[in-house]
C-alpha cells in the first residue's frame, strides 16, 4: 500500500510521512467496514447469520462480504471492542454527540475550518462544526457546553492564542470543560479524537535540524 503511494507522490522526506499515511489508510478501512455493518446489519435489525446468507452490499462481492462477517464482525476481538464502545456511549450524553458520522475530525479541521490554508481553528469552532445541524446547534445542552468552552477560553485567552501550545491548549480546555483526566483521547469529541489527530504530522528530524540551524543563523 505504501508502494502504491510512493509510485504516485514524491517528497524529499517521504518516509517521515509513512506512519501518518498508513494510519490514515487504517482509519478509512475501519470506518468503511463499520459503515457496512451499520447500514446492512444493525440498521436493518438482522443478525450476522442472516446477513451472511443475504445478497452482499452494492460494490462488494459475495466472497468479500462473507469474509468480513466471518473473520471481522464475528471475531471475539471485534465483539469486545463493540461492547466496550457501546458501554462508553451509554455514559456520554446523546445530546452532545457529534454529527459527522464516520468523517474524521481532522478532515473537518483540514477542509472545513481552513487547516489546509494554515488556519488554526479554536475549540469552539471545532465543537460547533462537528455538532451543528445545518447552521445552528440542535439542542440546548450542546449550546450550553459550547458556552462553557467559550467562558473557559475567555478566562485565559492565551490557551488558544499561543501557536506553540495550540493543541495542548485544546486538550486542556476540553478536559477542563468535560471534567476528564484522559490523556489518550481528547474528551468532548465522542471518544474518537486522539491528541495525535489534532496535532497532525510531526516534523521530521531533518526538518527540525534545518529549523534549528536557521534560528542559529
Amino acid at each position: 500500500m505504501w508502494t502504491a503511494v510512493t509510485d504516485v507522490f514524491y517528497n524529499e522526506n517521504m518516509e517521515s510521512y509513512r506512519e501518518h499515511v498508513l494510519n490514515h489508510m487504517k482509519e478509512l478501512w475501519i470506518n468503511w467496514r463499520l459503515d457496512l455493518l451499520r447500514y446492512n446489519v444493525t440498521n436493518k435489525k438482522i443478525t450476522l447469520k442472516a446477513a451472511f446468507n443475504r445478497k452482499p452490499p452494492n460494490g462488494l462481492g459475495e466472497k468479500e462480504w462473507k469474509w468480513l462477517i466471518k473473520e471481522i464482525y464475528s471475531s471475539e476481538d471485534f465483539k469486545k471492542v463493540s461492547a466496550r464502545n457501546s458501554a462508553n456511549r451509554v455514559h456520554y450524553p446523546k445530546e452532545l454527540a457529534h454529527r459527522t458520522g464516520s468523517k474524521p475530525f481532522r478532515q473537518v479541521i483540514w477542509k472545513d475550518l481552513g487547516g489546509n490554508k494554515g488556519m488554526k481553528p479554536k475549540l469552539v469552532d471545532i465543537y460547533h462544526s462537528t455538532r451543528k445541524k445545518g447552521t445552528s446547534l440542535p439542542n440546548v445542552e450542546t449550546a450550553k457546553k459550547l458556552d462553557e468552552i467559550r467562558e473557559t477560553m475567555e478566562k485565559d485567552p492565551s490557551l488558544s492564542d499561543v501557536q506553540k501550545t495550540f493543541i495542548d491548549s485544546l486538550v486542556h480546555i476540553a478536559q477542563k470543560v468535560f471534567n476528564s483526566k484522559s490523556h489518550d483521547r481528547v474528551v468532548g469529541f465522542d471518544g474518537g479524537m486522539k491528541v495525535a489527530d489534532l496535532r497532525g504530522q510531526r516534523p521530521s528530524r531533518e526538518e527540525l535540524e534545518d529549523e534549528l540551524n536557521s534560528t542559529k543563523k
